[in-house]
């Protein structure tokens, strides 16, 4: 049974940075994630790779999402599967939103965004898929850094101190925002999907 795409698009709010944040929490949640899925109804497994991408537009965050299925041809139960990945994506980072910290707010021309190599990735600092300079892989293969000094914005140390790092740019600002680590993610999941 060869593997198939499912994608669909979400949109957010983002008029603000609580807003954007939130959205752009979502897609660290779903970026990356992985599932080994069992119907609670029928007993059928399959597997479920997830990735995302982001824009802005019209004050409005989209949401791209991409899953890779394999083990079942049944899109309607993969695509409720998915609906309640999302939904559970959601609900955690409302949460982990509601703990955030305020690290620094920069003008934007006061950040630069340069391409990074594989070792110098964190995936603990979530960018906005945009802010992406020309030929850098997203969503971790860029970082920010300080304009002139070419001083890492957040530093390893800053980091390594925080869960994650959201930056969050609002109209002529970026907002640096610290969120405790997600919990990690169970490798089985269960669908009560018929």
């Amino acid at each position: 049974m060869n593997p198939w795409l499912a994608s669909f698009e979400i949109s957010f709010p983002a008029s603000t940075v609580d807003e954007l944040l939130l959205a752009l929490v979502v897609r660290d949640l779903v970026y990356g994630s992985s599932y080994d899925v069992e119907s609670e109804e029928t007993g059928e497994q399959f597997q479920v790779d997830v990735t995302a991408s982001d824009e802005v537009e019209d004050g409005k965050y989209q949401l791209f999402v991409e899953a890779e299925v394999s083990g079942t041809e049944n899109r309607d139960l993969a695509a409720e599967f998915l609906e309640q990945v999302l939904e559970e994506a959601v609900d955690e980072a409302e949460e982990l939103v509601t703990a955030r910290r305020p690290l620094a707010v920069r003008r934007c021309d006061e950040i630069d965004f340069q391409a990074v190599t594989e070792d110098d990735e964190r995936w603990d600092l979530v960018i906005p898929d945009w802010l992406a300079p020309e030929g850098a892989e997203v969503p971790f293969g860029f970082r920010s850094f300080l304009a002139g000094t070419g001083q890492a914005m957040p530093s390893d140390q800053e980091l390594d101190a925080a869960g994650r790092v959201v930056l969050v740019p609002v109209e002529h600002e970026i907002h640096f925002v610290a969120i405790p680590a997600p919990e990690a993610e169970d490798a089985c999941a269960e669908s009560g999907a018929d």
